[in-house]
């Protein structure tokens, strides 16, 4: 389900697959919070925001140190409008595991959260921090370009939506508009509004 955030993948056709292998998880071991963690991602990016941040905290509840369900629970948090819950969350996650594989996942969710509480330059900050830990994650340029749009610094927003069609070739308004599942219509406008700032069609 990764892949589908970062558009690598496409929705219907991972969708069906990861969840009868998550709920399969669940059925086996319903106290494994891998299983719930697996659930939560399917939740997540079939839209299922609330089923997405219950899973999140059942795993959380089985192992509280399991930074990879805290990074998604935050990231779970931020697209239901729930900014400053989802800073800590990340942030959470950062201190559980500072030299987690998935760090530079938790910095862009991080960015992402400031983002949308309009303190661009953190959010800046902190994607591009997400990106010294890793040059391909498409999370991370979109924050870039967004917050860096918002600012007014051409310079970088281009430079962030280059680097995001290097990750994710097929990026567009109409990509951003229907794949993300955002709670309210007001972050998903504010986000598109970033990239119309930064140049993206």
């Amino acid at each position: 389900m990764f892949g589908v955030h970062l558009g690598w993948a496409e929705l219907a056709a991972v969708a069906p697959v990861a969840e009868a292998a998550a709920l399969a998880a669940v059925r086996c071991d319903h106290e494994d919070a891998w299983a719930h963690a697996a659930l939560g991602s399917v939740c997540f990016s079939t839209r299922r925001l609330a089923d997405a941040l219950s899973e999140f905290e059942q795993a959380l509840a089985l192992n509280p140190n399991f930074s990879l369900a805290q990074g998604y629970y935050a990231l779970a948090l931020s697209y239901a409008g729930r900014s400053a819950e989802s800073f800590e969350a990340a942030q959470r996650a950062i201190r559980l595991s500072p030299r987690d594989p998935s760090l530079a996942i938790y910095h862009g969710i991080a960015g992402y959260a400031r983002f949308t509480e309009r303190r661009y330059l953190e959010a800046i900050a902190l994607a591009r921090e997400a990106i010294r830990h890793r040059g391909d994650l498409t999370g991370a340029y979109r924050v870039l370009a967004v917050s860096a749009g918002m600012t007014g610094d051409s310079l970088l927003a281009e430079t962030a939506l280059g680097e995001l069609r290097r990750t994710q070739p097929n990026i567009s308004l109409h990509w951003i508009a229907t794949q993300l599942p955002w709670a309210n219509e007001a972050d998903r406008d504010h986000y598109l509004e970033g990239f119309r700032r930064a140049g993206l069609r």
